[in-house]
């Protein structure tokens, strides 16, 4: 029996125009909730970008962002990690001196807000904002003062992968993944999705081969590996297609709303 599904957006759950049918889910959720399924928006998004994202389903739903980093309903936090101030910042020192990138390109994300230099291209902050809302510009990242869940940084597409190997490597105890596009997020290295959900699911006491997960990239590895059942879309990365238990629809198709759909039936 399925007691909690999650769902990755971007890729996922999201079309190629980054929606969903919003009268679909209204009609869906108070089906899931009859059956005592929760549902579980679970991104490397912000918060306040799920929020918004889902905003007058507050009520009907869980958040799992940050790559599960934070877990929580509309008014209580299940489940959060904060990096270390001196972790952090150093991971920002390394990228600035390494030969990938420069410092316009990386972004801290914490509890109010996420925070960019004020340096940063016109360009990468339209795309900064559509994932952290609340973005704050700073001239020095030692100016932050928030809680920070993870570390974030753009890099050319063709130098992603070797980035992603050189940060893990490089500095201990943190975790680099990608969640699709030319961003990097840093974490620490137990932190994924996977490890938030079963936090979550330690809290409603839900079992593993409880949970029915969606995910279609590399930062959705820990959720599909464990929940009871892992169902991507066919337009997942191949690493992740072999992964799941079943493969569905292309996201664009809003085949992740219709398998849910015949669960609540």
């Amino acid at each position: 029996m399925i007691k909690l599904i999650a769902t990755d957006l971007d890729g996922t759950f999201l079309d190629d125009q980054s929606q969903f049918d919003r009268e679909r889910l209204a009609k869906l959720l108070p089906k899931l909730r009859e059956k005592r399924i929760y549902f579980v928006a679970a991104s490397g998004r912000a918060l306040s970008s799920l929020e918004r994202e889902f905003a007058g389903f507050e009520d009907q739903m869980l958040f799992l962002g940050e790559n599960g980093t934070v877990v929580r309903s509309k008014d209580k936090i299940y489940y959060e990690e904060i990096m270390p101030r001196e972790l952090y910042m150093g991971i920002v020192r390394s990228i600035k001196e390494s030969r990938f990138q420069n410092a316009d390109a990386i972004h801290i994300s914490g509890k109010n807000g996420a925070y960019a230099l004020k340096s940063i291209s016109p360009e990468y902050l339209a795309f900064m904002k559509h994932y952290y809302p609340d973005l704050i510009l700073v001239d020095d990242f030692e100016e932050v003062e928030d809680e920070i869940y993870k570390v974030g940084a753009n890099f050319v597409p063709e130098e992603l992968k070797a980035a992603a190997e050189w940060l893990t490597e490089t500095i201990p105890g943190v975790v680099s993944m990608t969640s699709g596009f030319e961003c990097l997020d840093i974490m620490l290295d137990h932190v994924d999705k996977g490890n938030g959900l079963a936090h979550l699911c330690e809290t409603l006491g839900i079992q593993a081969d409880e949970v029915l997960a969606f995910g279609d990239n590399f930062n959705d590895v820990g959720m599909l590996q464990f929940a009871g059942k892992a169902v991507v879309p066919e337009n997942a990365q191949p690493e992740i297609k072999a992964l799941a238990d079943e493969i569905i629809g292309d996201h664009d198709t809003g085949s992740v709303m219709t398998y849910m759909e015949e669960i609540a039936c």
